[in-house]
């Protein structure tokens, strides 16, 4: 039976072809989520071996962000030069020159990222503004992140966001790493459960929802829907539907970072809780992702 709504295996998705004449010096770049999906965002998946890079551009149409999930790079934001590691959220402004190189010598830059509301690649109106060159590379760091112009957060730094038990709220944890206090247009939230936990029933009236599994193994409940979800797997969430996310796994914790389209915060998503998950929801399963 198949799922009605989408549940995607990035592995399964298709790779890009990019043109390197139009700086895309990139190994691998997937398109995960996007207007073909019913979404009025993209959600992406880039992997750059090491040396690789993607040069300089800009977006006319929307804001950029990103996540780094493995490896180490140096990121160029306007005038801002930062290197990047695993667990770093970063907020590119509609209109400002951006760049990215893996510094790394053997392992894979990874990063998973989001053009705020536009459906499809062509729509971004982006603009290739010219090779990434030695000088660029060598110029001094922002080392001082209150001086960097464009938000750069790492997660270790991001602040837990204050959410009721009674509501359905039974995860360890949950965090906004870019919300409207950075300028985010569409939030960047993050849910941490431990082995056994759940988000229960609720739905999101003012805002559709992506979300991405980073670690662990969960079921993942969207409308009438039950399916399992691994690492590396993404449902996209229309707004106002029911969903849920349990960790189904009985040591392994489960992390699930994903973005409330639209909105700067939980508290503006419209947020309703609808009840608890079931023991019987628990055991349902509606298909599987191949």
């Amino acid at each position: 039976m198949a799922f009605e709504h989408p549940y995607i295996r990035i592995a399964n998705v298709t790779p890009e072809k990019l043109d390197e004449k139009e700086g895309w010096n990139v190994s691998d770049f997937r398109v995960v989520v996007s207007g073909k999906e019913g979404s009025s965002s993209i959600m992406y998946h880039a992997t750059l071996a090491p040396g690789e890079r993607i040069h300089k551009h800009r977006y006319e149409n929307c804001q950029m962000q990103y996540y780094v999930v493995s490896g180490h790079g140096l990121a160029g934001a306007g005038e801002d030069r930062a290197e990047v590691h695993a667990g770093h959220f970063h907020l590119i402004p509609k209109g400002v020159e951006h760049w990215l190189v893996n510094l790394g010598r053997h392992d894979p830059l990874i990063i998973i990222g989001f053009y705020d509301r536009v459906p499809y690649f062509k729509d971004t109106g982006r603009i290739y503004l010219g090779d990434i060159t030695e000088a660029d590379i060598t110029a001094p760091r922002t080392l001082n992140a209150a001086a960097l112009k464009h938000p750069l957060v790492h997660n270790d730094e991001v602040p837990h966001v204050k959410v009721s038990h009674e509501e359905g709220w039974t995860q360890d944890y949950f965090n906004e790493p870019l919300n409207r206090s950075v300028g985010a247009g569409s939030c960047w939230m993050q849910g941490y459960f431990g082995p056994h936990t759940i988000h229960m029933k609720h739905r999101h009236n003012n805002c559709e929802e992506i979300c991405y599994i980073l670690k662990g193994r969960g079921l993942a409940g969207i409308g009438n829907d039950r399916g399992e979800v691994f690492a590396g797997d993404v449902n996209y969430i229309p707004a106002a539907t029911e969903h849920w996310l349990a960790n189904i796994d009985d040591t392994e914790d489960l992390s699930a970072p994903g973005w409330y389209i639209g909105v700067g915060g939980l508290d503006e998503s419209g947020f309703e809780y609808l009840g608890p998950v079931t023991d019987e929801d628990l055991k349902q399963r509606t298909g599987a992702i191949e």
